[in-house]
């Protein structure tokens, strides 16, 4: 089992979350620890950004890199729902 390290902008997102969004949130990066074996959680390594990695929660995005084969979380984005008025 895998610890989980947050940097301090990543625990100021969560906490700035409504209470549901920050247990959703928990949920799927608590399942991180299991890692390498990630089976079920939606990530993807982003391209051009020196080994980031995304999972989506909800309408989050989840921001983390590995350090030393440990998942550190840098920062959750808000991903706003595109309309007819996004472009």
């Amino acid at each position: 089992m895998t610890n989980i390290h947050w940097t301090g902008k990543a625990v100021k997102d969560l906490r700035s979350l409504p209470s549901k969004d920050q247990n959703a949130i928990r949920e799927k990066v608590n399942a991180m620890q299991s890692y390498p074996n990630l089976k079920g959680l939606d990530i993807k390594k982003l391209t051009d950004s020196d080994g980031q990695y995304r999972l989506r929660v909800k309408s989050y995005r989840i921001l983390y890199t590995l350090r030393n084969n440990i998942p550190v979380v840098i920062e959750i984005q808000h991903i706003m729902r595109r309309t007819s008025t996004t472009y």
